[in-house]
């Protein structure tokens, strides 16, 4: 075996005399880098048509960002296939910080157990830049329904034949999985009925064919207001401020049945830092803004901004927690 040869004194020098050359070229380049971020539009990728919960969210928050960011920023909709074709386009995009992802707790968490192949890596390929919203979910009834709290809700559900019925916004969605934790949690049977989307599912609560459901403030919000509906329970840690004589499932005794729809902001992986961070204090600053918290509040949605470290560890502790109930549950969408 050939020895390896032992560098001379002389020799050392010219090598830390490089490295020190290459790396004070390197501190110089990232600071003017940043300085130049943006240098063209934003382009934001939707996985939903326009009008959808996540291109709303987007189209309030874009004008804002704009004008923080001295660029165009423009939704681009692609959608299709639950939003894996719009993440699968950001994870493969230049990492540079002009093209950025508006990700769900579908595309970003759920996905990875209710289909066995993913196009994109939803831990892999995205770094973190701040969650944007999240939107509570109510436990809903028909107006007339011959119950108007929980524990009439369970009472009833026991004297029927395998249970209550339920309004599913869709299988394996956030909102089914929150009535199954809660169901489970708060001790009666349930079916649920499958719908496409909390806008289909509602209807035939509200028209009395099914008699509760898994609804989130969007959508629910004004016909509580209205008292088409009732609400029997937020699943959230406490009462919310749009309906504060509603209580949380916590205060009902139903421990842990907590469960948000959300929304993030997310660029492909290795996006720098400083283009990252620069992203992040400007979502922050839209999002607590006056006029865009009060417009995401009377919307039904509650302003969720964090750090990049908190989104990406809220991900983690997502996927975590409704993987195994998702497998339990036996759910595969392909």
């Amino acid at each position: 075996m050939q020895r390896a040869r032992a560098f001379n004194s002389k020799e050392i020098m010219q090598i830390t005399r490089r490295h020190f050359t290459i790396g004070t070229a390197v501190s110089v380049i990232a600071p003017a880098w940043a300085q130049t971020y943006p240098s063209k539009p934003i382009n934001i990728v939707v996985g939903f048509a326009a009008g959808g919960g996540i291109d709303v969210v987007m189209r309030n928050l874009a004008p804002g960002l704009s004008q923080r960011l001295g660029q165009p920023v423009v939704i681009e909709n692609r959608p299709g296939a639950g939003g894996m074709i719009a993440a699968s386009q950001v994870a493969k995009a230049p990492p540079d910080g002009h093209t950025l992802f508006p990700g769900d707790a579908a595309t970003l968490a759920l996905n990875g157990a209710l289909f066995s192949k993913l196009p994109y890596d939803p831990a892999a390929d995205f770094a973190p830049i701040s969650m944007v919203i999240r939107a509570p979910i109510l436990i809903v009834a028909h107006s007339q329904a011959p119950f108007s709290d929980l524990r009439g809700l369970v009472e009833y559900a026991k004297r029927q034949p395998g249970g209550v019925s339920y309004a599913s916004p869709g299988n394996g969605t956030m909102h089914q999985l929150a009535m199954e934790l809660f169901r489970r949690r708060a001790g009666f049977s349930a079916t649920p009925i499958q719908y496409k989307g909390a806008g289909a599912a509602i209807q035939d609560i509200l028209s009395g064919q099914v008699p509760i459901g898994p609804i989130d403030t969007i959508v629910a919000l004004s016909h509580v207001h209205a008292g088409k509906l009732k609400a029997l329970a937020v699943l959230a840690p406490n009462r919310i401020a749009q309906l504060p004589g509603v209580p949380s499932a916590q205060e009902l005794g139903v421990e842990g049945a907590v469960a948000y729809p959300w929304i993030g902001l997310s660029a492909p992986r290795g996006t720098p830092a400083n283009v990252i961070a620069r992203l992040n204090a400007d979502v922050r600053a839209v999002l607590t803004s006056p006029e865009i918290s009060k417009k995401f509040t009377d919307l039904g949605m509650e302003p969720m901004p964090t750090t990049p470290e908190e989104f990406g560890t809220f991900m983690k502790q997502e996927i975590a927690r409704w993987h195994p109930l998702i497998k339990e549950l036996n759910i595969r969408l392909d």
